[in-house]
């Protein structure tokens, strides 16, 4: 197939720096949308295109990654920064001050205690209060809005934030280098993990994506940890931004 860098790598790129994360679902109508616009056919198809994509971006220090959202496992494309410190990608829109208080906020969210993951609201407000050139409650409230929109943080009805799609993809590589005894990987898919299910045995790092979870124990009655073989209760979650609903399949 025709790998050759033509316009619609060039429109696709741009809007990547626009949109910088969508759903994969997205991606792939944003690549017919962008041969159909620039009169080239799709003659390559999605993976080769995004690699041939890659190619180009490595000169820019970029990566187009696929991430999933540990709530549902919907699979989303993420403009990525592979410098060394990918926090300084945050600059292009936030001051000094700001990001000095948002490494202290992604700080908190990892070491949070009992593997939660989440900082409450009011704590994160006065957290505002600890950086150099203490922030206003409303530029500090600013600051996390800010945050939400952009993907990089997400609140949970219960009222605290945890780390959203973004943060996971463009960060991991910066929190397995600053809190490496802290951070966790899901045994199944090895990809970094703030939310879903553990083995019961406190001993054991078995931890799981909820969604991966669901693919590693479907249609079997009794689950078990695959490394220790302790039976598996699918209500024993980490991570305070999973959502409530998690069903226990134990007794199945």
């Amino acid at each position: 197939m025709d790998n050759t860098y033509n316009d619609s790598h060039r429109l696709f790129i741009q809007s990547m720096f626009s949109k910088r994360i969508i759903t994969e679902d997205d991606a792939l109508k944003l690549y017919d949308q962008v041969c159909e616009l620039t009169g080239l056919p799709a003659t390559e198809d999605y993976p080769l295109f995004i690699s041939s994509l890659n190619e180009e971006l490595a000169e820019l220090d970029y990566s187009l990654r696929i991430s999933h959202d540990e709530r549902d496992g919907i699979a989303y494309l993420t403009l990525v920064n592979v410098k060394q410190d990918p926090v300084t990608e945050l600059a292009t829109t936030f001051t000094p001050i700001e990001i000095s208080y948002i490494r202290e906020l992604f700080e908190k969210i990892i070491t949070a205690d009992n593997e939660n993951f989440a900082l409450s609201t009011r704590a994160a407000i006065n957290l505002g209060h600890s950086v150099e050139s203490r922030l206003t409650l409303k530029d500090t409230q600013d600051i996390l809005d800010r945050l939400v929109q952009d993907r990089w943080i997400a609140m949970e009805e219960k009222g605290v934030y945890y780390l959203d799609t973004r943060a996971i993809a463009e960060l991991q590589s910066y929190f397995r280098e600053q809190y490496s005894d802290i951070v966790k990987e899901c045994t199944t898919c090895l990809d970094f993990i703030t939310m879903g299910e553990r083995c019961e045995v406190e001993e054991c790092p078995v931890r799981l994506h909820k969604y991966c979870a669901d693919k590693l124990f479907a249609n079997k009655n009794n689950p078990c940890c695959p490394q220790c073989s302790t039976r598996w209760n699918r209500s024993n979650t980490f991570g305070l931004g999973l959502p409530d609903d998690t069903t226990d399949f134990s007794d199945d």
